[in-house]
């Protein structure tokens, strides 16, 4: 039942991520073409780009982890980062 309920859940919430992430990089976008001074509009429309990279991309990111995690039932298990001489 509590599966099922997170099945749910975990869609709707990655979906709200995202649609969050969008009107966040609205308000940016709009912010920064109000503005007067070119030098700081030109930096705000970087700062705006970078913005969008992480949040749109971590959105999905979180919402991948979400549904792995929720439809694996386990972490998965994590790769040594040295490799072992033992084979």
């Amino acid at each position: 039942m509590f599966r099922r309920f997170l099945a749910i859940i975990a869609p709707l919430l990655g979906v709200a991520l995202t649609l969050a992430s969008v009107f966040l990089l609205l308000y940016m976008t709009v912010q920064s073409e109000l503005m007067e001074d070119p030098l700081a509009r030109n930096l705000a429309m970087l700062g705006t780009l970078i913005a969008g990279v992480f949040l749109l991309v971590g959105s999905v990111y979180v919402s991948t982890r979400i549904a792995v995690l929720l439809f694996l039932g386990e972490p998965p298990k994590e790769k040594p980062l040295i490799p072992s001489d033992h084979q």
